[in-house]
């Protein structure tokens, strides 16, 4: 979703486990697809060839790397846990 204000559907599926290929914009961009221990959590593309790269990327990966990825994007996803926000 292009410049999405905040993208709950996007901390929804990379605290199952997923690696998200965002839109480069609103709020994936600045607040949840981020680096996280110093790596990144996900892609973000703003067109056809960008997203192409990032699934690309994505689906290339080896299997360590994803893994890791897809524990980055684990821990990235409990900062917008309920108890963050009590």
């Amino acid at each position: 979703m292009w410049n999405e204000h905040f993208g709950i559907g996007v901390v929804e599926y990379m605290a199952a486990g997923l690696i998200p290929v965002v839109n480069d914009s609103g709020g994936p961009k600045m607040d949840i697809v981020i680096e996280w221990d110093n790596e990144e959590t996900g892609f973000k593309a703003s067109n056809e060839e960008e997203y192409a790269a990032a699934f690309s990327a994505a689906l290339g990966m080896a299997d360590r790397e994803r893994l890791s990825m897809r524990r980055r994007a684990q821990s990235r996803a409990l900062a917008f846990g309920e108890g963050t926000f009590e």
